[in-house]
């Protein structure tokens, strides 16, 4: 009796499924690139890294994941000094009284080619819309630099109407369709959250 129980015990064990993985963005190697028409001459091209993030992850299950990020609209970066202002300014992103933006997702649905359509909500210049992304997985293995830990990459695409966010200015100069793509790197950390860690030890490879 005592040991088929225990046998019982054993098999739930071994079917039931591992607790998917806490994963820390690093913020070095995770960056948007951000694209937006420019009086229809050209598209004006910004970075913005991804000051800090956690994303719940298991790649046998998919469609469990979550992540959460958090982003500083005043290091979006034009590479002019004027346009940053202009950019940074209270007719588009007031980035003095909006200092953070945050996106957390919502849910996740598995594509047949192995993508994955990510469903969430942006909270930007103190307006939460949805917005989806769609993301690739490239790769999850041991990182080959020191301190050699487990890391996961994505590269993912958005889309977002800046108006639904209240950044309407201008709208004969600046379009209102920006193109978002986007390359996330993160770590394996049981401990993983929104909270800047002092003394981090944060990878800084190339």
């Amino acid at each position: 009796m005592h040991r088929s129980i225990a046998s019982c015990l054993l098999l739930a064990s071994l079917a039931a499924p591992a607790a998917a993985t806490r994963w820390q963005v690093d913020p070095v190697h995770s960056k948007l690139l951000i694209a937006v028409d420019h009086a229809g001459f050209s598209r004006s091209l910004a970075l913005m890294p991804v000051s800090r993030g956690v994303l719940v992850y298991d790649r046998q299950d998919p469609q469990a994941a979550s992540i959460e990020v958090e982003l500083e609209p005043a290091r979006l970066d034009f590479g002019d000094r004027r346009w940053n202002a202009a950019v940074h300014g209270s007719s588009l992103l007031a980035v003095d009284k909006y200092p953070q933006a945050r996106f957390v997702s919502t849910g996740v649905t598995a594509q047949a080619d192995g993508s994955l359509l990510i469903d969430g909500q942006l909270q930007l210049r103190g307006v939460s819309a949805p917005v989806q992304l769609l993301a690739h997985a490239n790769g999850q293995r041991r990182h080959p630099m020191p301190p050699f830990r487990q890391t996961v990459g994505f590269s993912a695409t958005a889309s977002l109407s800046r108006a639904a966010f209240g950044a309407d200015a201008w709208p004969t100069m600046v379009g209102d369709s920006v193109q978002i793509r986007i390359e996330l790197e993160a770590t394996a950390n049981p401990q993983a959250s929104l909270a800047p860690a002092s003394g981090t030890d944060t990878d800084t490879d190339n």
